[in-house]
Order: structure tokens, then C-alpha cells, then sequence
């Protein structure tokens, strides 16, 4: 068996990155299977609660917009739209996996310090698995939303495919700022309560419960719809509602922005976590 060995200025080298993740592979899937465990292991339901929580969510989210705001409701739902709930489920299991993702990304270092300061590894395996960790939760609310789909009526086509490359983008965005938030938050322990404040007005300020329409309002100012769609969640979450009810390609509009921010946050995430990587045993 052989190792490794590099010291702290080598183990700064971006172009390392790749290398030692492949490397790295086992321990990946040892760390995210070890939080699926952590998580479902000693709860009497298991894994059961992967389908309860996004259902659990999709009612009373359901409830609240069909009794108590009933007059939203019927505004985001017109058009001959698809019903609420399954439109509300379609935002809300994606944007989950996106603030689920984050929220326990930032604090994983920190979390897994005990780790981190006796062990030499690569360090992005930490932030990395706990963005993994989701998608069991995705995958299963994900068939959920089909079947709900097709129960209420709904059809599906090849526009399904395109999942899998928009998927893509938003994963690389979750990874990327996930990396960054990790990294700041090892230094700063103020930017996981930053980040959980900024995750509850993204959840306001994103299409999860209803649709982009209602943003190009006549009541809002000209200006408001732009600086909405500088969130790249907006116009991911959009495009996916468009694949599954319109069954067409999504709007080229809509993906050019989050495409950008993706490579953006990659680059940035991997280059600041992977200078700051050597030294983050010194701040734990």
C-alpha cells in the first residue's frame, strides 16, 4: 500500500485538487454513508423519514395556501397551471437539497474537528460529503413528485432527461459555496447563523411555493424583477417546472445566469478552501 506525502506549500496546489479527491473516493463514501447512519440509524421510522419531512412540508405549506391564503393560492395556480400542490412540491424538494446542503456544509469542519486535527487528508471530502448526504432525501422526494404528478393527471415526456444537466448545475452551485462557506466558517463562527438568516429569506425570495410569474408584477417596481433573478435558485427552480409540467426544454434565459454563478462559486470555493486547507487544524 502506498500514501501520499506532501507538505503544507504543496498541499495548497489547486491543480492537487482533483488527484487527491479520486484518491480520496473511499473515505467519501465511508463519511456520507456514516451521516446516513448518524441520521435515520436509531429512528424507529429509518429512512421512512426522508419521504415523511418533504410531505410533511408540502401539506401544511398546502393547507396554509389553499384555506388561510386561498386568494395566492388561486393567483399562483392560474393560467391553467399544474395544481398547487404538486407545483409547490417541485420547489420545495429541490430548494431542500440546496439549504439543507449548506446549512450542514458550513459548520462541517468544525463538526468533524476531532478529524481534522489528527488525521492528514483531503479536506474537501468533508463539505463534499455532507452536500451527498441530501440526495438520498432528493431522489426519494423526487419520485414522490412524479407519482403525484401522474396521479392528479399530469403527463411526462422526454423533456425528463434534461433533470439529470440542470441537477448538475445546481449541485456544482451547492458545491461551490458550500466550500466557501466551510472555509469561512472555520475561521468565523458567525457565518453559520449568517447563513442559516440568509437560507430562511432565500426560501421567500425563490419560486418555492409559487411561480417566477408573479415576480413581473404590475405592483412591483420595474427594477425589482432583476434583482430577484440575481438569486441563480430562481431561475433553476423555474426551469425545472418548465421540464416536468411543460415538458419542453427550459428557457435558455433562465440558465444562463445560474450556469455562470456555478463555475463562479467552484472556482472560488475550491481555490480558497484549498489555500486555507493546511491551516484549518490551527483554527480548530
Amino acid at each position: 500500500m502506498s500514501f501520499t506525502t506532501y507538505d503544507s506549500r504543496d498541499e495548497r496546489q489547486i491543480g492537487r485538487i482533483i488527484p487527491d479527491l479520486i484518491k480520496a473516493r473511499q473515505l467519501l463514501f465511508d463519511l456520507v454513508w456514516k451521516d446516513l447512519r448518524v441520521r435515520y440509524r436509531y429512528a424507529a421510522m429509518g429512512f421512512l423519514w426522508a419521504v415523511v419531512e418533504p410531505l410533511a412540508f408540502t401539506l401544511i405549506l398546502t393547507f396554509v395556501f389553499s384555506f388561510v391564503l386561498a386568494d395566492r393560492a388561486a393567483l399562483a395556480n392560474a393560467a391553467s397551471g399544474p395544481p398547487f400542490v404538486v407545483m409547490l412540491l417541485c420547489g420545495l424538494i429541490f430548494w431542500q437539497c440546496f439549504s439543507v446542503s449548506l446549512a450542514t456544509a458550513t459548520t462541517s469542519i468544525v463538526v468533524n474537528k476531532n478529524l481534522v486535527k489528527k488525521v492528514r487528508f483531503t479536506r474537501e471530502v468533508i463539505p463534499i460529503a455532507t452536500c451527498c448526504m441530501p440526495l438520498v432525501q432528493l431522489g426519494i422526494g423526487f419520485l414522490m413528485l412524479i407519482v403525484a404528478h401522474l396521479f392528479l393527471g399530469g403527463r411526462i415526456g422526454f423533456s425528463l432527461l434534461y433533470f439529470p444537466l440542470l441537477f448538475a448545475v445546481q449541485f456544482s452551485l451547492t458545491l461551490g459555496i458550500a466550500l466557501f462557506l466551510s472555509c469561512g466558517h472555520t475561521y468565523f463562527r458567525d457565518v453559520g447563523n449568517l447563513v442559516n438568516v440568509l437560507l430562511l429569506f432565500g426560501f421567500y425570495a425563490s419560486p418555492v411555493f409559487y411561480p417566477l410569474k408573479l415576480v413581473y408584477s404590475d405592483r412591483l417596481p420595474v427594477w425589482a424583477p432583476y434583482v430577484y433573478m440575481a438569486n441563480p435558485m430562481a431561475g433553476l427552480l423555474t426551469a425545472y417546472r418548465q421540464i416536468l409540467f411543460e415538458q419542453r426544454i427550459p428557457d435558455i434565459t433562465l440558465l444562463i445566469w445560474p450556469v455562470v454563478c456555478a463555475l463562479l462559486a467552484v472556482i472560488v470555493g475550491a481555490v480558497l478552501f484549498r489555500r486555507h486547507a493546511a491551516t484549518m487544524a490551527d483554527q480548530l
